[in-house]
């Protein structure tokens, strides 16, 4: 038996702040993993210096070598030409019409797959995590901005343009002025942190004010940090979420209103720390704004992979 026939793929999630590599095998496990800083700042040949080298330190972690992985997925964050292998706009890499697969493939030696980084948690989450139930989903990811993916009829629906499932440039308000129209530009942590420092002034016994007049210039609040302050009940900090979480239940209720899928996987990394209470809020707008009101019957679930949605979903498209 030769060694590719160990069944290992590398799922690679590609975010404009980190790298994680995980290598996975035919059970869908993740037998080695590394996570480093992506530093986009450097350039893009310092990004994809980045990514080869933390594949080859995850299989290191996974006790074997490269020659051992039969192919790499990579979840980007960006609208992408799937049967290009093409970055079509990363904006928070810099990055625009990037031939990635045909640059990594060169470097690899093996098939690379490129693919949108919420499609790639979809995916995941689809096939081996909280929505293996369902044939027809959709999964919104909540984090520093708001991406969504689609599988319908069991299989990841991009759409004819490839960019299917973008539920975070949604228009909200239409006449809301410049940086203000989109469900990202209202909903996400980037966001909800402006809202806050918009807002802090009203409320100078706040945590979440405090912890606005300790920061580095132009650092953002983490999610921890706005979800202690969420469970410890501060009045900024649940006017502002519980008017986010709104406002996306509103968004999710039209996309199911149009799509009438089976369930809904909430997840990223605000979703994940704000918690019960947060998506309690989500489905309580939802179910007050969808239409039929038997779609009232849609599955809301948290992301069972977490952190790993994006491997793990990278690595099975590559697979």
């Amino acid at each position: 038996m030769g060694k590719k026939d160990l069944g290992l793929v590398a799922g690679v999630d590609l975010g404009g702040t980190s790298i994680s590599v995980g290598i996975v095998d035919g059970d869908g496990r993740i037998r080695g993993r590394h996570k480093r800083k992506t530093k986009a700042t450097m350039g893009r040949d310092a990004v994809l210096d980045r990514i080869a080298e933390a594949v080859e330190r995850a299989c290191e972690d996974a006790k074997c070598g490269q020659s051992d992985v039969g192919a790499v997925g990579i979840g980007a964050p960006s609208a992408i030409d799937v049967e290009e292998g093409i970055i079509i706009n990363a904006g928070n890499l810099g990055w625009k019409d990037v031939p990635l697969r045909a640059i990594l493939e060169k470097r690899f030696g093996k098939r690379v797959i490129v693919d949108n980084d919420v499609n790639a948690a979809a995916w995941g989450e689809a096939r081996a995590g909280a929505a293996r139930s369902w044939a027809d989903i959709l999964a919104v990811w909540v984090g520093t901005g708001i991406g969504g993916g689609l599988v319908l009829g069991g299989e990841l629906w991009r759409g004819s343009f490839h960019t299917a499932g973008e539920i975070g440039q949604m228009v909200l308000m239409p006449r809301g002025g410049v940086g203000r129209r989109t469900l990202e530009e209202h909903c996400s942590r980037v966001a909800m942190v402006r809202a806050m420092e918009a807002l802090c002034g009203f409320h100078p016994e706040s945590s979440i004010t405090a912890a606005l007049s300790r920061r580095e210039p132009g650092e953002l609040l983490g999610s921890g940090v706005i979800a202690s302050a969420y469970a410890e009940g501060d009045e900024l900090c649940r006017r502002v979420v519980d008017d986010a979480a709104e406002l996306l239940g509103i968004a999710i209720a039209n996309a199911v209103t149009l799509l009438s899928v089976k369930a809904v996987v909430l997840g990223g990394g605000v979703a994940e720390a704000l918690g019960e209470r947060y998506a309690e809020r989500v489905r309580e707008s939802f179910e007050a704004h969808v239409f039929p009101s038997t779609l009232r019957k849609c599955k809301f679930v948290p992301s069972e992979l977490g952190d790993d949605a994006g491997i793990v979903g990278a690595a099975l498209l590559a697979r």
